[in-house]
């Protein structure tokens, strides 16, 4: 197949149940455009001759959001605004759980499991930095464990 037959590719991530993953990637702009038995296809307006962006949903009921391997990057065109809404909404929202960029420390962990366990909706937003190749990023994870990391190119 030539690199010019491509058109895009669509990750398909597995999760527990699909309604809290639909209302996370809807914060993201995204819409169900489809849904069947146990999957869901979302994807936001295609804008200016841009291809819409395109998640699906398969629904798997051994999916461990703990565990998962599953990371999506989504390209936006400001990363700092998408970063502010997220962390304005979650935080009025009581579910924000803000981590370094950096990573979670294993004591992190150890507080954010037993946070969780105890009952409380968290979703981790890790704050935004520039990486070392020119991107300005940060990460969120989904209801299903996925990591989404955020990124945009700095305004020229």
């Amino acid at each position: 197949m030539a690199g010019s037959d491509l058109v895009r590719v669509v990750p398909i991530l597995t999760v527990q149940e699909t309604a809290p993953v639909v209302a996370f990637w809807a914060r993201l702009g995204l819409r169900v455009t489809a849904e069947f038995d146990g999957y869901v296809i979302l994807a936001t307006e295609p804008l200016r001759g841009d291809d819409a962006v395109e998640v699906h949903l398969s629904q798997w009921d051994d999916h461990d959001p703990r565990t998962t391997a599953n990371m999506v990057y989504l390209r936006v065109r400001d990363a700092d605004a998408v970063y502010r809404r997220l962390h304005d909404e979650l935080a009025a929202e009581g579910r924000l759980y803000l981590a370094p960029a950096s990573g979670l420390t294993r004591e992190l962990t150890a507080e954010l499991r037993d946070r969780e366990d105890a009952g409380e909706v968290l979703t981790r937003l890790h704050e935004i930095e520039d990486k070392p190749w020119g991107q300005r990023e940060f990460g969120v994870i989904d209801p299903a464990g996925t990591l989404v990391r955020v990124g945009s190119w700095p305004a020229a």
